[in-house]
């Protein structure tokens, strides 16, 4: 059985920087491997131009898909395209709008990594600092303490 790894992924160096470390560290020929990337509530009616609610009585379709395109590009650039050549299967790509706290963001990565089952969720973490992350929380350790699968943290210098 292949082990099936989900990555969160964000357009972000610490977690490009993260993924290069899995892919020379952590996997192993014939995993399986899925990228998820939430698509915060916030970014989302920032493009719109609208409040970050559920509801949007006239939603912008095209706006809509340009945050997904954007999400689909970074994905492409910062990791599809620094696999090795050695790596001959393609991961899955997950684009998934959400809420916009950091709790949310956890709550949907440890869903999927229960829907898909995963063996593991591996994830960076960002350098935010002790201060930032008290008051903004993190999405890693939300998961670490939340997650019903083990977690790798990959903590960049």
């Amino acid at each position: 059985m292949p082990r099936v790894l989900l990555f969160p992924v964000d357009d972000t160096e610490d977690s490009q920087k993260s993924w290069d470390w899995m892919i020379h560290n952590f996997y192993k020929e014939g995993d399986e491997v899925h990228l998820l990337n939430v698509i915060s509530r916030l970014s989302f009616a920032a493009t719109l131009g609208v409040p970050a609610v559920d509801f949007t009585p006239q939603i912008n379709r095209e706006a809509y898909e340009a945050v997904v395109r954007k999400a689909e590009a970074f994905i492409v650039k910062r990791f599809l395209a620094r696999l090795p050549s050695s790596i001959q299967t393609t991961p899955i790509v997950h684009i998934i709008k959400s809420e916009v706290d950091t709790n949310s963001v956890g709550h949907v990565i440890c869903m999927k990594a229960e829907e898909i089952k995963a063996t593991c969720v591996l994830m960076g973490s960002h350098n935010k600092g002790p201060v930032r992350e008290f008051f903004m929380g993190s999405v890693s350790q939300y998961v670490s303490h939340h997650c019903k699968v083990p977690v790798v943290i990959v903590k960049q210098p």
